[in-house]
C-alpha cells in the first residue's frame, strides 16, 4: 500500500469485511463478486495515487474517507449482530453493498478523470507560462546583446576618429624616421675605396663658377663654388672631349688616385669624387674663400726643373715631417728658396 493514512485506514476496514464474507460463504458467486468489487475498488485509489504522485492524495481523499466510513459501519452492524453464515448472506444481499461499492468505485474512477483534466490543464498552463518566461528571457537576452551591440559600435565610431589620427600620426613619424635614415645615409653615403664620398651628380649644387688663376688657363677642368649637404665645398669637373674620352677618363682616375690619400694642412684636401663619365669631377673641403693657393697636383703639373724640385721638397717634408732649410742643403736649392718652403711647411692660418 502507499503510505497515506486515509486509504491505510480504508484497507484495513476492507480486510476485515473481506474475512466475514469468506467464513458466510467461499462458495457462492454472489459473495465472491462483492469481494472483487471492494478489492477493485481499492487498487483503484492506490493506483491513481501511485501513477500520479502525492499531488493526486488530495484528489481522493474525501472519497477514501466517505469509503472507509462506509466500510466502518459496515462492520459495526455486522459486529453488532450475531448472525449465522446465512443470515449474512441475506445481509449483504438486502442491503444492496454491492451497489453501494460499485457506486463508490464509479466515483473513485469519475475523480480520477477529472484530475487527469485537471492535471492536463493545469500541465499546459504551466507549459505555457514556461514558454512565455523562455520568450520574455529570451527577449531581454537579444535586446542585451544588441545593446551590446550598439554599445560597442558606439564606442568605435567615438575612439575612430582617434585611431585614425593615431594612425596618421604613427605614418608621420615612420616618415620621419625613414627621412632621418635617408639623411644619415646621404651624409654617410657611399664610400670611394673606403676614403672619401662618392658621389653622384644629383649631390651635388653647382652655385658659381670660381675665377681661374693665371696658371689655369689652358687647364682641363673648370672650378665651381657648391653646396653638398648644405655645406659648402669647391668641385672641380673635367671636360670629356668626344674624341678624347677615353683617355680623359683614365687621365681622370690617375688624378684621384694621386689625391685620394693626400692628406695635410697646407694641401686643399679631397672631400669626394664624381666619377660618372659625364661628370668627373673632384670635390674638395672647404668654400671658395678659403681654397689653398698650394696643392700637391698644381705643382706637379710645372715642368721646370726648380717646380719638379719644389714640389719634391714639399712632399718629402710633408711625408717625413722633416726641415726644408736641412733638406735644401741635399737638393742644392738657390739660398732665395729657403725662407719660401720653411713657411710653406707650416700650417697657414685661417
Amino acid at each position: 500500500m502507499v503510505p497515506f493514512p486515509f486509504i491505510k485506514g480504508t484497507a484495513l476496514s476492507v480486510v476485515v469485511v473481506l474475512e466475514i464474507i469468506q467464513k458466510a460463504a467461499s462458495n457462492r458467486s454472489d459473495l465472491r463478486e462483492l469481494a472483487e468489487s471492494i478489492v477493485n475498488t481499492l487498487v483503484a485509489v492506490r493506483d491513481a495515487v501511485i501513477e500520479h504522485g502525492p499531488t493526486s492524495a488530495s484528489h481522493f481523499q474525501r472519497i477514501c474517507v466517505e469509503f472507509q466510513t462506509y466500510m466502518t459501519d459496515l462492520l459495526s452492524k455486522l459486529n453488532s449482530e450475531k448472525r449465522s453464515p446465512r443470515g449474512i448472506r441475506r445481509f449483504f444481499r438486502a442491503k444492496k453493498i454491492s451497489d453501494d461499492i460499485s457506486t463508490y468505485r464509479q466515483r473513485i474512477q469519475t475523480v480520477k478523470e477529472d484530475f487527469l483534466i485537471r492535471t492536463t490543464t493545469t500541465t499546459r498552463l504551466v507549459l505555457s507560462d514556461v514558454q512565455d518566461q523562455v520568450s520574455t528571457k529570451f527577449s531581454t537576452l537579444t535586446g542585451l546583446v544588441e545593446t551590446s551591440e550598439r554599445t560597442v559600435t558606439s564606442i568605435i565610431k567615438d575612439n575612430i576618429s582617434e585611431v585614425l589620427t593615431l594612425g596618421i600620426t604613427q605614418s608621420e613619424n615612420i616618415e620621419k624616421l625613414r627621412m632621418t635614415l635617408l639623411q644619415a645615409f646621404r651624409e654617410r653615403g657611399n664610400v670611394y675605396k673606403g676614403v672619401v664620398r662618392d658621389l653622384v651628380p644629383g649631390d651635388i649644387y653647382i652655385r658659381a663658377p670660381v675665377p681661374r688663376d693665371s696658371w689655369q688657363q689652358n687647364s682641363n677642368f673648370d672650378e665651381y663654388g657648391a653646396t653638398i649637404d648644405d655645406c659648402p665645398k669647391i668641385v672641380r669637373v673635367y671636360r670629356v672631349p668626344a674624341d678624347h674620352k677615353e683617355q680623359m677618363i683614365q687621365q681622370f682616375q690617375k688624378e684621384v688616385d694621386r689625391r685620394l690619400h693626400l692628406r695635410h694642412p697646407n694641401i686643399t684636401q679631397l672631400f669626394g669624387v664624381c666619377v660618372v663619365p659625364t661628370f668627373p669631377a673632384l670635390v674638395f673641403h672647404r668654400n671658395v674663400n678659403d681654397r689653398k693657393r698650394y696643392n700637391y697636383g698644381d705643382m706637379m703639373e710645372r715642368r721646370s726643373r726648380s717646380s719638379v724640385r719644389e714640389a719634391l721638397l714639399f712632399y718629402i717634408g710633408m711625408v717625413g715631417n722633416h726641415s726644408f732649410t736641412d733638406l735644401s742643403v741635399r737638393l742644392s736649392l738657390p739660398s732665395t728658396m729657403i725662407g719660401r718652403y720653411n713657411n710653406l711647411s707650416r700650417p697657414l692660418k685661417h
